[in-house]
């Protein structure tokens, strides 16, 4: 059994150390130079990959500290896009600022590749980057340009191409789409999210792709996802607990993320707990195929209750090889 996180990770410090939001307020406010802002970022990513090297963490993430929110790195790396204003993520009390498409998508790059290419050295862990799903885009963005949603996803199925392939020779190991719209909607065409991704994963490409189905229910979506060449799917088990059934009789013909930490919730959970509902699993898919994680990312947790969960996934996998 491997552990990772999901995504992101709280800009402040659990103790005493860098704080990311108090230097962006001292950096508008011109206390601080853009050197002093870019060192407060690269000690912040330094503290996120070390933690997850003392958790024994098999993947990670930078913690996405360099990023405003999920849409980020996406929206700076192309054209004809701009962040526009605050929208509410889904039922989180946390605004995210939407992406608004203003002309036809051409992707420029540099941003992303540059910001993983600094994590993948700096981490003694392998890291991963996750990116907004292709409908967790299109339900957040606001379109005034295309008219045709037919249209508009061709052109966002070819930039999201370009940015994998840019991010192939940077050291990361393995991209995670984010759906959280699908997990949230079963109702949108199971044909054209297929064709969607079919078209998306270029077999060409050698680094990992995985997806994440989070803050709903993932089942809906199985039959349909693990045909396809992911080389991983995450499922959150807390939003969606009858999951859990399904991953214990059906093996799936990839990896297998469990979300059986809270991400939303302070409160820690018993690894003999968490264990009991992994072990069926893991006996179905295989132990070298199964990951446990946080449910989404960690952002939505005090940091000091964020450093435990992380820590909490070495207890739990020291439980499950003892």
């Amino acid at each position: 059994m491997k552990t990772t996180v999901m995504g992101s990770y709280p800009k402040i410090p659990a103790g005493s150390g860098p704080n990311v939001r108090s230097a962006i307020q001292r950096f508008e406010k011109g206390l601080l130079t853009p050197s002093q802002l870019f060192d407060t970022y690269s000690q912040v990513i330094g503290r996120v990959v070390d933690l997850a090297a003392e958790a024994q963490l098999d993947r990670t993430t930078d913690g996405q500290i360099r990023w405003y929110d999920l849409f980020d790195p996406v929206v700076r790396d192309l054209d004809n896009v701009q962040s526009a204003g605050l929208i509410r993520l889904f039922d989180n009390n946390f605004y995210v600022r939407h992406p608004l498409i203003t002309g036809r998508l051409q992707y420029q790059g540099g941003t992303l590749a540059a910001w993983s290419r600094e994590a993948a050295k700096r981490s003694p862990v392998p890291v991963k980057v996750a990116l907004p799903g292709l409908f967790t885009f299109l339900e957040l963005a606001e379109d005034k340009s295309y008219a045709n949603q037919d249209a508009l996803l061709a052109d966002l199925i070819d930039v999201m191409r370009l940015t994998v392939k840019h991010l192939e020779d940077t050291g990361i190991v393995e991209l995670q789409w984010d759906e959280p719209a699908l997990a949230r909607n079963a109702t949108l065409s199971q044909n054209q999210v297929e064709e969607a991704y079919r078209a998306l994963l270029d077999p060409g490409i050698s680094l990992e792709q995985s997806i994440a189905l989070y803050w709903g229910k993932s089942s809906p979506w199985l039959e349909r996802l693990s045909a396809l060449p992911f080389s991983r799917i995450y499922f959150d088990a807390i939003s969606d607990p009858s999951i859990l059934d399904v991953l214990s009789q059906t093996a799936l013909p990839m990896d297998v993320g469990v979300g059986l930490l809270d991400a939303r919730n302070v409160r820690l959970e018993e690894p003999r707990e968490v264990l009991h509902h992994l072990e069926p699993i893991i006996r179905r898919q295989g132990a070298s195929k199964v990951w446990i994680h946080p449910n989404c990312g960690l952002e939505f947790l005090p940091p000091d209750r964020a450093e435990q969960k992380v820590r909490l996934l070495k207890d739990i996998k020291t439980l499950i090889n003892a």
